[in-house]
């Protein structure tokens, strides 16, 4: 396993990807994790897409890439991917896929939805749309990536949606059964991981077998009187079980790369509502126990001093700086686990 960085969130991504390559270099981080092939060339200039995958090679490091959206209900809301294929949006995403397979990017990151702020918040997310039902999205999704399964065949490529907070880990699962895991796996987001109603843990280990891209995050919960709130924090400080994390899905993939998104953000989960909780039908009494017990083991380090509290936490500076430091100290925590299993990352 190798630990790298998403690019999305760093303030270096506007100098372009040969600067981030340097700048995660200087960092000591294995390798980039570039959300859409557009990042790396816009144009998908072959000789530009080559000269980058080559500068990453050069300095010993690894280069995921993506895709993008899946969902035909929301790709309108990227007209600039749809007019890249002159207006077919499948025909930009078959483009991309060419570009990948030609600098060997064969496992691509993908997301099933948007998220656009409203309130309450949950309306956010395209599972909770009215004018079209999640199901209808995640039936028109399939059809969408079964037409590109013969091409990702053809050019061993695959897809890896994102735990994005939409699509919960079971209906992930039906999808790749449906579509084939050779085509179809898992980015997995470990923090979005609670926004879908899924614990963590669980799964995790139920879609270990199929991730192939990650995003490292964490947070911490604690109860209010509208629910389970997720406060986003440095990787190692949260509920996410790392030692575990890192023995499960190396198991099944002990090249995995390990790249760390970190941003700060609070999500509230309205567990007590019933119009947010019929929306997953799978989310059991016993599974919102344990949200609760987490949130009651925060709330107690919190108490004890060991981790700092949430007030205090939202009045913490979030600059570049701070960012940066922060990248650093997940990546250290990422790294000393890895080592004790005699595996230091590199």
């Amino acid at each position: 396993m190798r630990v790298g960085s998403d690019v999305d969130k760093l303030a270096v991504k506007h100098k372009g990807p040969l600067a981030v390559l340097d700048y995660l270099h200087s960092q000591r981080f294995d390798g980039a994790f570039f959300r859409l092939m557009f990042d790396l060339s816009p144009a998908l200039d072959s000789g530009e897409l080559k000269e980058i995958k080559s500068h990453a090679n050069s300095l010993g490091m690894f280069l995921d890439s993506g895709v993008g959206w899946m969902n035909p209900y929301n790709t309108a809301e990227r007209p600039d991917i749809r007019r890249f294929g002159d207006g077919d949006y499948r025909l930009a995403i078959e483009k991309m896929l060419k570009a990948a397979r030609l600098i060997d990017c064969t496992e691509l990151w993908a997301v099933s939805a948007h998220s656009v702020h409203g309130d309450p918040f949950y309306v956010a997310y395209d599972r909770f749309r009215t004018d079209v039902s999640w199901e209808d999205q995640l039936a028109a999704m399939t059809k969408f990536i079964s037409s590109l399964a013969p091409m990702l065949r053809d050019l061993q490529l695959r897809i890896n949606l994102e735990t994005h907070g939409d699509e919960t880990s079971f209906e992930l699962l039906r999808l790749i059964e449906q579509v084939g895991p050779e085509c179809v796996g898992v980015t997995l987001d470990t923090g979005n991981l609670p926004l879908e109603a899924d614990l963590p843990r669980d799964a995790i280990n139920r879609l270990a077998p199929y991730v192939h891209l990650t995003h490292c995050k964490d947070g911490i919960l604690y109860k209010t009187s509208q629910g389970i709130v997720q406060q986003i924090r440095t990787l190692g400080e949260g509920i996410i079980d790392w030692d575990s994390v890192i023995d499960v899905l190396g198991k099944h993939n002990p090249v995995l790369h390990l790249c760390l998104e970190d941003y700060r953000a609070e999500n509230l989960l309205r567990f007590y509502d019933s119009k947010w909780r019929a929306q997953f039908p799978e989310l059991s009494e016993a599974d919102i126990r344990e949200f609760e017990r987490l949130a009651a083991m925060c709330e107690q380090k919190i108490q004890r001093g060991e981790i700092m509290g949430v007030d205090n936490y939202r009045k913490l500076p979030w600059g570049e700086q701070e960012r940066e430091l922060s990248y650093k100290e997940g990546a250290a925590y990422l790294r000393k686990i890895m080592g004790a299993k005699g595996n230091p990352g590199k």
